[in-house]
């Protein structure tokens, strides 16, 4: 399940991406059941790898972090990284940032389904501050809301052409085999899917240095997400260090304000039950007592997500590499899905 949020040529509504043809003369040694992600991130640059067996759990090959100090360091790191990891190897894909793009709730078209991409495109258009024209958009599925005379609903995505285009660009340069541009809360969605609690319907929360991303998934699909505007650089060190039980609640009040906003309209709009816990995906840093206070807030179990616990690897992940990593791992999850 995932996205293929790429720039299109022509008018058609079968056109392909214009890197997507151009990628098809290049397809030659690539590894079979495997898929790369590489995710541009602000201070460096997340690498891993899945591989797939029929009938096997997927098994974790790759994952690394290489911090950058500025754009001319991050190409040549992005480069080295592609030839060191033989990353040009296998197909790849790679999750957009927070804030580089839009998902809206949108009402789902009633045409054919060769219509559908054009009339999505119709219906955001004023939902948007910028040219449609202008845009990139993609759309999957909501699962059908609870609300009584509730039309069926999909998330649609949308981005600034000019920055799909910048970041494929980037990515391609490097010699990697990109073939999905896809976004944080699929990626997320990937990685709670192999939560024991997702059967029953788990919160998922990713909290990232200047901002914060909640899905809320239940039996492998997406129900809803939302971005919070509280991250790690407005908690302060000298809080962490000092064990500053006020200060640190403080700020997690903040972040327990906003899971609790969305359990509310997920039990609301979806008809559900509550789910049965929250998981805090790693940091990168120890925040003492975050899950029993999250717990002891929202009522409900809550625990520190630990990778090595839902995905064999072949080399067992740090902290500090599963918290660089995690988007990057999850992306690198997607299994292919139809799309508009």
């Amino acid at each position: 399940m995932g996205l293929k949020l790429l720039p299109e040529t022509g008018t058609g509504s079968q056109a392909l991406p214009w890197y997507e043809r151009m990628l098809g003369l290049l397809r030659t040694k690539v590894e079979k059941n495997a898929l790369a992600s590489v995710c541009m991130r602000e201070h460096g640059i997340a690498v891993a790898k899945v591989r797939r067996e029929e009938n096997l759990p997927p098994v974790l090959e790759q994952a690394l972090f290489e911090p950058v100090s500025g754009e001319p360091d991050r190409s040549e790191v992005l480069a080295r990284l592609v030839r060191s990891q033989r990353l040009d190897r296998a197909t790849a894909v790679t999750a957009m940032e927070l804030g580089t793009y839009a998902l809206v709730l949108v009402e789902a078209p009633d045409v054919k389904p060769e219509e559908l991409r054009a009339a999505i495109r119709w219906r955001i258009k004023d939902l948007i501050d910028f040219h449609i024209d202008d845009a990139v958009v993609d759309a999957f599925e909501c699962p059908q809301q609870y609300t009584a005379g509730q039309n069926r609903m999909m998330y649609a995505v949308v981005a600034r052409s000019s920055e799909v285009r910048a970041l494929i660009n980037a990515l391609t340069r490097s010699g990697l085999r990109l073939e999905v541009v896809d976004i944080p809360e699929m990626a997320l969605r990937n990685v709670s899917a192999l939560l024991p609690e997702d059967s029953g319907g788990v919160a998922l929360l990713q909290v990232g240095e200047r901002r914060g991303l909640i899905v809320i998934t239940r039996q492998q699909k997406l129900y809803m997400s939302r971005r919070i505007e509280t991250g790690l650089s407005h908690l302060p060190d000298t809080a962490i260090h000092a064990a500053d039980r006020d200060t640190i609640e403080d700020w997690l009040d903040r972040i327990i304000l906003e899971i609790q906003r969305s359990l509310d309209y997920y039990e609301r709009h979806f008809g559900a039950p509550p789910v049965s816990a929250v998981v805090i995906c790693p940091t990168g840093r120890e925040i003492p007592g975050m899950a029993e206070y999250m717990a002891g807030q929202l009522g409900i179990p809550a625990r520190l997500l630990d990778v090595n616990g839902i995905i064999d690897s072949e080399t067992p992940l740090d902290a500090a590499t599963q918290a660089d990593c995690l988007l990057a791992i999850g992306a690198a999850l997607r299994q292919e899905s139809r799309t508009l």
